[in-house]
């Protein structure tokens, strides 16, 4: 079409009553091509998918960018609900009560790629919060998540609602940006303010644990919701988030902040002093069974049942954590934990309002951090170990802020309330210590082993009482001690019970280690002995091809020698393997390792292997060229890979489909990660976690008798145990995150990259 035709559509389309504007934007922008001095960029449609993948590479994260955003617009409470998601196809609405958004804020904001409204406008309008979103992903969030998007939204002050519809698809490439248009119509109002997005034909399967994860992202944002009414009727900047799967019609909630987070905890603690002057401490813990156990604090030491003289009708709730494994996973200790060193502490509130700065980070207002330095005490109690709020009910006014409204006036009243919660805190500490069985405190003695072996826990308890008597000047009269004892006595049996299914266990994974290990030397021998065996078989094959070559009567001889030949190269390379990592072993010297020169070299040996069962190893993908670990051994690697190899055979075998593997690797904050990923039969909900403890198998066969030697899908439990060890071992993480959409099992392995002064060691 030359421009003289192009001008003649121009005005036709402009001298129409009713205005094409998509044809208008197509020709004007064919008119500015036949512009010979001047140039422009245009904009393949293409690039939303693009920069879709690009920027936005996990599921999880583009559902928590809408969520941040649902933050920026103010709202206070966002519901996240999952329909028929297990499987590719389903459908995710995203519901908020923000500010909503405006024809003009659709338009200029959302549609408009790299909008900078967040750069204009760093804060929120109505509660002045930080923005939390990334600027321009969320757009592209929504494009990653689903194939189409349908947009409703309100502001208050509006009569009606905004609906906008968008097919991704639309985007397709070769088309033009400018021209792809979407339908925006105003219907009849739904709430007051707020808006909804509808993900539909999602992209990806969503398991109970990828949407967990999704809350973890966005925790930092969410408010405490355990808050009494009185202070959440105050607290207007309130943020709560709550996901559901909706499956077959039954609606269940997977993921909010009591699931997430108190939960997790090892105990809870609640605090009161009554109309009189009497302060009480009470103690939940469902993991050590303790239930609603009460303890007097006194005003003073040496009577805990005297009278607080100044303070009344102050109440207290404290969730307690402990970052160990056998209490939080790990999956959610370092989200918690991240959580609690910004926001944790116990938080102060007056009448219902917040008082600041008592709670806040950095503030030691209950001398938590001081007590735990001092170490004394050696049960972890320091601030980020809490997470909770005092509360004051105070009338009289006999808790007065300062003029600058940075805390309270200290009197006898403020001093009397820090020593009561203090108190009572670390006594509940020292409880909960008493009840794991740990050292309490400095005076108490090791016996040889450590101290979590059960066999001493006993002792402890007892310990722990004596102590706890010289901390409080012996408060504990003679009938309280009466009670402790029969306490104890209970404590004890179950104890016992304890033990001997500790040992068990231990007698158990110690028997395994012996197998492994002798089948370790097995392995190595074999590979030695059988070399010159290998020689000699590859010598003859090679003799017979060259004989029967030729020889027109020997064709079906000939064939069948090739395939031999094919197999035993398979075979080759499969020993070659287990040759290279055995011969490994022998130098012990730790160096940084590219992983992408690891994953080449066992794709290179497991290959004709893979391909005997059936299986496709993809070009694996590294998003840079050099992607050094920390110092590690070569032969961790190989257990890493082979042990997840081994797994995803046995997954695409149950599963009886032409298997895929696919690894990623890529450099991530201070971590180099590799993702392996299969298209087996999955891991079953709910054993996200337990698949990484010992002897945790669904493959292995009920007993000697039945096993079947040929079963390539059997296992003794520990192959994932050894690569957490391993992993662990060099402070780096493992966990089974969501897969991509033709995947149905993706493990995600992270351990730190190598320093500056490692590379520059080893001349890297």
């Amino acid at each position: 079409m030359n421009i003289d035709e192009l001008k003649k559509q121009l005005l036709d389309c402009l001298d129409a009553e009713e205005l094409d504007n998509t044809r208008i934007l197509s020709l004007t922008h064919q008119l500015a091509n036949f512009d010979e001095s001047k140039v422009r960029f245009s904009v393949d449609a293409g690039v939303i998918d693009r920069l879709g993948q690009e920027l936005v590479a996990r599921q999880e994260t583009a559902v928590s960018e809408l969520v941040k955003n649902s933050y920026d617009a103010d709202a206070q409470y966002v519901s996240l609900n999952f329909f028929d998601s297990k499987d590719i196809g389903g459908t995710l609405v995203i519901e908020d009560d923000g500010l909503g958004m405006s024809r003009d804020d659709l338009v200029n904001g959302f549609m408009r790629v790299s909008s900078t409204s967040k750069i204009h406008e760093p804060r929120s309008p109505l509660f002045n919060r930080q923005r939390a979103g990334q600027k321009g992903i969320g757009r592209f969030s929504v494009q990653r998540l689903g194939r189409k998007l349908t947009i409703i939204t309100q502001t208050k002050d509006s009569d009606t609602s905004l609906k906008l519809v968008i097919n991704w698809d639309d985007y397709s490439r070769d088309g033009n940006l400018f021209v792809v248009e979407n339908k925006l119509e105003i219907i009849p109002k739904t709430k007051i303010n707020g808006t909804t997005l509808i993900i539909e034909n999602l992209r990806d399967r969503w398991s109970k644990a990828s949407i967990q994860r999704v809350y973890r992202y966005v925790s930092e944002i969410i408010t405490p919701k355990f808050l009494s009414e009185e202070i959440i009727e105050t607290e207007n900047d309130n943020f709560d988030v709550e996901f559901f799967e909706v499956n077959q019609g039954k609606k269940q909630k997977v993921a909010d902040s009591s699931i997430m987070l108190y939960q997790h905890a090892v105990a809870i603690f609640d605090g009161y002093i009554d109309d009189l002057g009497y302060g009480w401490l009470s103690i939940n813990s469902k993991r050590l069974k303790i239930s609603n156990e009460k303890i007097h604090i006194g005003f003073e030491p040496e009577d805990n049942k005297s009278a607080f003289p100044n303070i009344r009708n102050i109440k207290f709730k404290v969730f307690y954590f402990i970052y160990d494994s056998e209490l939080i996973s790990k999956t959610h200790s370092t989200s918690i934990r991240n959580k609690l060193a910004k926001e944790g502490g116990v938080k102060l509130y007056r009448n219902g309002f917040r008082v600041l700065p008592y709670g806040e980070e950095g503030d030691d207002w209950l001398r938590l951090d001081e007590s735990s330095r001092r170490r004394v005490i050696l049960i972890p109690h320091g601030n980020n170990n809490f997470y909770g709020f005092v509360e004051l009910a105070d009338p009289e006014n006999e808790f007065n802020e300062t003029s600058s409204r940075e805390g309270l006036i200290d009197n006898e009243s403020v001093r009397e309330l820090k020593n009561f919660v203090h108190r009572a805190l670390v006594t509940a500490v020292m409880r909960v210590g008493a009840a794991r069985g740990t050292k309490v405190t400095t005076s108490q003695r090791k016996d040889g082993k450590n101290w979590e072996d059960i066999e001493f826990r006993i002792r402890n308890i007892a310990l722990s009482l004596d102590e706890l008597d010289k901390e409080f000047e012996g408060e504990e009269k003679k009938v309280t001690r009466r009670r402790v004892v029969k306490k104890l006595k209970k404590d004890i049996s179950e104890l016992k019970v304890a033990h001997e299914a500790e040992l068990k266990k231990t007698i158990q994974e110690r028997a395994m280690l012996r197998v492994l290990s002798s089948v370790g030397i097995t392995v190595s021998q074999f590979i030695h002995e059988i070399k010159y065996y290998m020689d000699n078989i590859q010598s003859d094959i090679n003799f017979l091809i060259r004989e029967l070559d030729g020889k027109d009567e020997q064709n079906a001889c000939l064939e069948t020698v090739k395939i031999l030949k094919n197999n035993f190269d398979s075979f080759k390379n499969y020993t070659s393997y287990f040759n290279a990592v055995v011969s490994a072993n022998l130098v012990r010297e730790l160096s940084p390792l590219n992983i992408r020169e690891i994953v080449h070299s066992f794709i290179s040996s497991m290959k004709h292997d893979a391909e005997r069962l059936g299986i496709e190893f993809l070009p694996p993908k590294f998003n840079k060229t050099f992607l050094y670990t920390k110092s590690m051994h070569p032969s961790e690697w190989s257990s890493i890979l082979f042990n997840l190899y081994t797994n995803s055979k046995k997954a695409i075998a149950r599963e009886k489909i032409n298997g895929k593997i696919l690894i990623e690797c890529g450099e991530s904050d201070d971590y180099i990660f590799l993702e392996f990923s299969d298209n087996g039969d999955g891991i079953k909900e709910g054993d996200e976690l337990l698949i990484f403890n010992e002897f945790f198998t669904t493959t292995s066969a009920v007993s000697f008798d039945n096993f079947d030697s040929s079963s390539e899908v059997a296992g003794t439990g520990l192959g994932l145990k050894i690569v957490k060890d391993i992993v662990k071992s060099h402070r780096g993480n493992i966990d089974v995150v969501s897969a991509k959409a033709e995947f149905s099992t993706c493990f995600r392995v992270e351990v730190p990259k190598a320093n500056d002064k490692e590379l520059r060691e080893y001349g890297l």
